[in-house]
C-alpha cells in the first residue's frame, strides 16, 4: 500500500490594519520563504509549525509533498498582488499534486486587500483544488481572529496553547498526527465554534499568568473529556478592523454533545474573567525614572503600543527621547534604514533617529549622537531561544550608536521582533549587563528577558498597537460592539 501523500504548506501574516506599512511580496521574501525541496532544508528540526509537521509526518508514515511556506513580519494590509501570488502557488501545487491530505500553517489574522478573511480565503481555495475526500488540517496562532468561514473550510483547526509562544512545533506535530488518523480511518471529527464579542490585548494574554492561566486550565480539563480531542482558544488580534475581530474557541472530537458542552464551558471561563483583561500602564516619565534607579539587572521598559510583533513600525521615540533627556543608560532598538545608512562606515554618528512612520502617534525623530560601536551589512541570526527555535531571522543593515552616558541605540534596516535575546547578542550587546532594555512588544518579550529582568514596567505611549483599544479608530460596527468598546 502506498503511503498517503500530504501537502505541507502555509502562509503566515498578522495584519495590523491601522499600520500604513503595506505588506508586499518583498516582505515575505525578506522574512520567511521556502518551497519544494527547500522547505525541509530550512525548517526541519525547528520549533515551528512546519518543523513539527515534517517531524510527525515521518512518524506517521506520511509522504510529504512540500509546497510553499511564506511569512512576513506583522505589518499593514497584505497587497492583493502579494496574496494572489502566494495563494496561487500553494493552490497550484495542490491542483497539480492532488494530495491525499493537506497540512496548512496559518496565522489566522491575515487581512489582504479585497480579502478581510484572507486565511479563510486561502483555505477555501485549497479545499476546492483537492479531491473531495482529502482532509485539510490547519494550525493557527493564539492571536488569530478566527472566522466561521475558516472553521467551515478546514476539517480541524489547532491553535497554539502558549503565549509567549513556545509550542509551535508541538502544534505542528499534533496537526500531522490528527491528519494521519483521519486518513487511516476515513472519518472526520465533529466541530464546535464559539465567537465572543471581546477584544483583549497582548500584554494581558500570557497563558501562564492571570487571567489566562485559569482559562487554559479549563482547556486542559476539556481535552481530558472522552469524545473531545482538541480545544483551542484564539485570543484574537485587537489591531485588525474587521467584522470577525475577537476571541474564539474551537473544538473537535467524536462526541458532538460532549464537545459542545466543553467548548461552551471554556467560552464561559473567558467571560468570567473578562474584567481582568483590562491593562495597567505607567506614564513615560515615571517609567524612565524607575529605569534610572540603581540596581542589579535590567529594568525592562515594555512598549506594547510600538509592538513590532503586532505590526507597529518599531520606530517610536517616546521612550528614547526621555532616556536621552534624563541620560539613562541601556539599550533600545529602532527601525530606521535612513539612520543606518548615515551611520555605517563612520566612527561617530550625529543625526535624527526614528519617528519616520507615524510621528503623531509614535513620536517624531530625535537627535542622537555617539560612537558607532557596531557596523555590519545584511545581519542575520538563527533563533536559539524558545520562540521559533532554529528559525532564520534577517535584521538588515545594522549600526549601534553608543552615547557618552551608555545608551545603545541599535539601528536596524529590517524590523526586528524582540522575542529572543539573540538579536542583541548578535550585535555584541549583553542584555543581562544593561541597566535598561526597551522591548517593543506585548508579552512575548518575556521569553527573552523575564529571567534577567530586575523589574518590568509597561509604558503608556501612543501607537497602532495601543493597549487601550478605546484609542484605536475602529470603523466596523461588529468591532465597535466588542467589549470593552461596546
Amino acid at each position: 500500500m502506498m503511503r498517503p501523500r500530504v501537502l505541507v504548506a502555509g502562509l503566515w501574516h498578522e495584519t495590523n490594519t491601522f499600520s500604513p506599512i503595506a505588506t508586499g511580496l518583498a516582505a515575505f521574501r525578506a522574512y520567511q520563504w521556502a518551497e519544494g525541496d527547500g522547505l525541509a532544508a530550512r525548517y526541519a528540526g525547528t520549533n515551528t509549525e512546519i518543523g513539527g509537521m515534517l517531524k510527525a509526518a515521518v512518524g506517521a508514515d506520511l509522504a510529504v509533498v512540500p509546497g510553499l511556506f511564506a511569512g512576513a513580519i506583522p505589518s499593514g494590509t497584505v497587497t492583493r498582488d502579494a496574496f494572489e501570488a502566494l495563494a496561487g502557488r500553494i493552490v497550484e501545487t495542490a491542483r497539480r499534486e492532488l494530495p491525499d491530505g493537506v497540512l496548512l500553517a496559518l496565522h489566522g489574522a491575515m487581512v489582504a486587500d479585497g480579502f478581510p478573511e484572507a486565511d479563510a480565503e486561502l483555505a477555501c481555495r485549497v479545499r476546492r483544488a483537492l479531491p473531495a475526500d482529502a482532509p485539510l488540517v490547519a494550525t493557527y496562532d493564539l492571536h488569530a481572529n478566527v472566522s466561521a468561514a475558516l472553521v467551515e473550510a478546514c476539517d480541524m483547526l489547532i491553535g497554539y496553547d502558549t503565549f509567549p509562544h513556545t509550542d509551535m512545533g508541538a502544534r505542528g506535530e499534533e496537526a500531522a498526527e490528527r491528519l494521519a488518523a483521519m486518513l487511516a480511518t476515513g472519518t472526520r471529527p465533529a466541530k464546535a465554534f464559539r465567537k465572543l464579542p471581546m477584544i483583549t490585548v497582548p500584554q494581558m494574554q500570557a497563558t501562564a499568568e492571570p487571567p489566562m492561566a485559569a482559562v487554559m486550565a479549563r482547556v486542559a480539563e476539556a481535552e481530558a473529556v472522552a469524545g473531545v480531542d482538541v480545544v483551542s482558544v484564539a485570543q484574537g488580534f485587537a489591531y485588525a478592523d474587521v467584522d470577525h475581530l475577537g476571541v474564539a474557541v474551537t473544538g473537535y472530537g467524536s462526541d458532538p454533545t460532549a464537545l459542545a458542552r466543553e467548548v461552551d464551558a471554556v467560552a464561559a471561563a473567558l467571560e468570567a474573567v473578562r474584567e481582568a483583561f483590562r491593562p495597567a500602564l505607567v506614564p513615560v516619565e515615571q517609567a524612565v525614572s524607575l529605569a534610572a534607579e540603581p540596581g542589579t539587572g535590567p529594568v525592562v521598559l515594555v512598549e506594547p503600543a510600538d509592538n513590532v510583533g503586532g505590526g507597529a513600525p518599531g520606530d517610536g521615540t517616546a521612550i528614547l527621547a526621555e532616556m536621552l533627556r534624563r541620560r539613562v543608560a541601556g539599550t533600545v532598538v529602532i527601525w530606521d534604514p535612513v539612520a543606518v545608512a548615515a551611520a555605517r562606515g563612520r566612527a561617530r554618528f550625529a543625526g535624527p533617529v526614528g519617528g519616520r512612520t507615524l510621528p503623531v502617534l509614535h513620536g517624531g525623530p530625535v537627535d542622537v549622537e555617539g560612537a558607532v560601536v557596531f557596523d555590519e551589512p545584511a545581519v542575520r541570526y538563527v533563533r536559539d531561544g524558545a520562540y521559533m527555535t532554529g528559525q532564520q531571522v534577517p535584521m538588515g543593515d545594522v549600526a549601534v550608536v553608543r552615547t557618552g552616558f551608555g545608551l545603545n541605540v541599535v539601528l536596524t534596516g529590517e524590523r526586528v521582533m524582540p522575542f529572543d535575546d539573540t538579536h542583541l547578542r548578535r550585535v555584541s550587546i549583553d542584555p543581562a549587563a544593561e541597566p535598561a532594555l526597551v522591548a517593543k512588544s506585548g508579552s512575548a518579550w518575556k521569553i527573552a528577558f523575564q529571567a534577567i529582568a530586575r523589574r518590568a514596567v509597561v509604558v503608556d505611549t501612543g501607537g497602532v498597537c495601543a493597549s487601550l483599544v478605546e484609542r484605536l479608530p475602529y470603523t466596523r460596527e461588529a468591532a465597535r460592539r466588542c467589549w470593552p468598546l461596546g
